[in-house]
């Protein structure tokens, strides 16, 4: 078990959940994206301080990473009145959204870096339709390196910038071979 996961936090996934609802709650927010959202916020924390903000245990699934007991939290969200599930027609599908009752994010519980990840995913993934955030996940070593239903590796963090984002040493960075090797994998 790493180390990210034995804090699991469910207060903090739940506030972490309204924290999406109140600041980016747009037409582009379903389910589907929610969910990338929170791996986002997770695995983004775990890079670069070597702990998930919620230490949720994610899996691959077909639409990408979706955290353990999520469906259990929502369920509990909604009998307590913070939340309620609605159903939207966008764009001729439905679409599965999350709607605050009574529900207020209290930052009182993250630390600074938290809330800084926070802030970085709302402002990075705002306007990004499901489909958009759904294949950026696709594309990053932790989910595209597990096998389905198999829970995603927090150490697997490490790997998810995708080749070409990295600097380019200056031996490599004029080599024509080098440069084939790359576009051939993209």
């Amino acid at each position: 078990m790493s180390a990210a996961n034995h804090n699991h936090s469910e207060e903090k996934l739940q506030q972490v959940i309204l924290y999406f609802l109140e600041h980016i709650n747009n037409v582009h927010l379903g389910r589907t994206k929610l969910m990338k959202l929170l791996y986002f916020v997770d695995f983004n924390h775990y890079e670069a301080h070597g702990q998930s903000v919620t230490g949720a245990t994610y899996r691959k699934l077909p639409h990408g990473p979706y955290p353990d007991k999520i469906e259990k939290l929502i369920a509990k969200m909604e009998a307590s009145g913070l939340v309620r599930g609605v159903k939207a027609d966008h764009k001729g599908y439905a679409q599965h959204r999350l709607i605050t009752l009574n529900g207020k994010f209290s930052p009182a519980k993250f630390s600074g870096t938290e809330l800084q990840a926070l802030e970085r995913v709302a402002a990075d993934w705002a306007d990004a339709t499901a489909a958009q955030i759904e294949a950026a996940t696709h594309r990053e070593a932790p989910w595209a390196g597990t096998q389905a239903g198999k829970k995603i590796d927090y150490e697997m963090a490490e790997y998810r910038r995708a080749i070409g984002f990295e600097p380019l040493d200056e031996s490599l960075a004029g080599s024509k071979k080098f440069a084939d090797y790359v576009a051939a994998l993209a």
